[in-house]
């Protein structure tokens, strides 16, 4: 196992899981947020193929609009 954080919260994920199955697992959609692993934002398009890594740190927000 390897563990991930999640908005700050630890997880343990079996290795080669990818950010997608890890978001699936979550019941996150990516309808109305923004993703970044490691402070590199990841779009949903990429999801299923970025691997998650011993130690990632994947931060969840809402996107919004403003100024």
């Amino acid at each position: 196992m390897i563990t991930v954080t999640l908005n700050d919260k630890s997880f343990s994920v079996a290795p080669l899981t990818s950010l997608g199955d890890f978001m699936t697992q979550r019941q996150i959609t990516p309808a109305g947020i923004a993703v970044a692993v490691n402070g590199t934002a990841v779009a949903p398009a990429m999801w299923s193929s970025t691997p998650l890594r011993d130690g990632d740190s994947i931060i969840v927000f809402k996107a919004f609009y403003g100024g």
